[in-house]
C-alpha cells in the first residue's frame, strides 16, 4: 500500500515537475519561489492522496490535521513573501470547521446524512460556486488549482479519517469493471446530451484542438483539479450518504444529480438554466458510474473526459 502511494506521488511529481518547467518559463520568479510553489502542490497532492488509501487511515486529532493542512501553505509564503492574513484565515477556517466539527460532534447514523455532513459540504463547497476561493495562492497567478486540491484533501480527511464513511470508493486503484462503466456512461451521456445541447443552443461545432500532447494535459489536469474533488462531494459522499437517508439507490442517484446540475447554476449568464439541464444530465450518468461498483475513479474518468472534448470541440464560440 505504501509502495503504491509512493509510485502514483512519484509519477504526479514527475508530471508536475515537467509541467512547471515549461510553465514558469512565462513569469520571472527567483528558484526559491519556483521551489516552495512546486513542493506546496506536492505536499498538498500527498495529503489529498493519502485518505486513498484504506491502510493509511489512521485516525488524527482535529488539531494535528489542521496544522498538517497549514504547512503546505506555510511553505509556498516563506519562499514567496506572499503571506497574507486573509488568505491564512481562509485557510485556517476552511480546514477548522469540518475537522473540529466532526471530531467532536460525532454522527449518531454514519450510513445516513446527517447534520454535520451537510454543514462540512455546504461549508466546503459554497466558497468554490461563489467564487470565494481566489486570493490565496497569488504567485505567480491566481494558482485556483491549489485551493481546489486543498479542499479535495480537506474533505477526504474529515469524511474519510475523521468522520469514517464507508463506500466512498476513494480508492486509487484501476479495474477492468472502471473502465466499462466509464465507457457505458459516456456512451449514455453523449447520446442525451449532444443532441439536447444542440437543440439548446448550448453547444458548437467549433474545434480547438492543439494536439495529443495538449489534449493529454487539459485531461490530467481537469481530471485532478476539478473531476475528482467534485465526484467526491456529489458522488462518493452525497450520493452514497443518502442512499441511507432514502432507502433507495436510484433516488439518491437522481437527488444528487439534481443538485450537481443546480450547482452550474451561477456559471454566465446567469441563471444559466442550459447548463443546469446539461449538468443534471450528466450527473446522472457519473452517478450510475459510481453506483455500479463503488469507483469513484470511474465517474472521475469520464467526467474529465466530457470537460475535455467539450471544451476542445464543442464550446461556443
Amino acid at each position: 500500500m505504501a509502495r503504491r502511494f509512493a509510485a502514483i506521488h512519484g509519477a504526479l511529481a514527475l508530471f508536475f515537475g515537467a509541467y512547471a518547467i515549461s510553465y514558469f518559463r512565462r513569469f520571472s520568479l527567483s528558484a526559491t519561489q519556483k521551489v516552495s510553489i512546486y513542493v506546496c502542490l506536492m505536499l498538498l497532492l500527498g495529503l489529498a492522496l493519502a485518505p486513498g488509501f484504506p491502510q493509511l487511515r489512521r485516525k488524527r486529532g482535529a488539531a494535528l490535521g489542521v496544522l498538517l493542512f497549514l504547512i503546505p501553505y506555510l511553505i509556498y509564503c516563506a519562499g514567496t513573501g506572499d503571506f497574507r492574513w486573509v488568505a491564512f484565515g481562509k485557510i485556517l477556517g476552511l480546514a477548522s470547521l469540518p475537522f473540529f466539527l466532526l471530531s467532536a460532534v460525532p454522527v449518531r447514523r454514519p450510513e445516513r446524512l446527517n447534520w454535520q455532513d451537510a454543514v462540512v459540504l455546504l461549508w466546503l463547497m459554497l466558497p468554490v460556486l461563489f467564487g470565494k476561493i481566489g486570493g490565496i495562492w497569488n504567485v505567480p497567478e491566481n494558482l485556483d488549482f491549489m485551493a481546489r486540491v486543498f479542499l479535495l484533501g480537506v474533505g477526504a480527511w474529515s469524511f474519510l479519517i475523521l468522520r469514517g464513511v464507508e463506500g466512498s470508493g476513494y480508492e486509487f486503484h484501476w479495474a477492468a469493471a472502471s473502465a466499462r462503466d466509464s465507457l457505458a456512461a459516456l456512451a449514455g451521456f453523449a447520446a442525451i446530451a449532444i443532441p439536447l445541447g444542440f437543440g439548446l443552443r448550448y453547444i458548437a461545432w467549433n474545434p480547438r484542438f492543439h494536439g495529443l500532447g495538449d489534449l493529454a494535459t487539459d485531461y490530467a489536469t481537469i481530471f485532478l483539479f476539478i473531476a475528482i474533488l467534485e465526484e467526491l462531494f456529489f458522488r462518493g459522499l452525497l450520493q452514497n450518504l443518502l442512499e441511507g437517508s432514502l432507502g433507495s439507490r436510484y433516488a439518491a442517484q437522481a437527488l444528487a444529480a439534481v443538485v450537481f446540475g443546480l450547482s452550474h447554476i451561477r456559471h454566465a449568464p446567469f441563471p444559466n438554466w442550459r447548463y443546469v439541464a446539461l449538468a443534471t444530465v450528466a450527473g446522472w450518468f457519473y452517478g450510475s458510474a459510481y453506483r455500479n461498483h463503488r469507483s469513484l475513479l470511474a465517474p472521475s474518468a469520464v467526467h474529465a473526459l466530457v470537460d475535455t472534448l467539450w471544451r476542445t470541440w464543442l464550446t461556443l464560440p
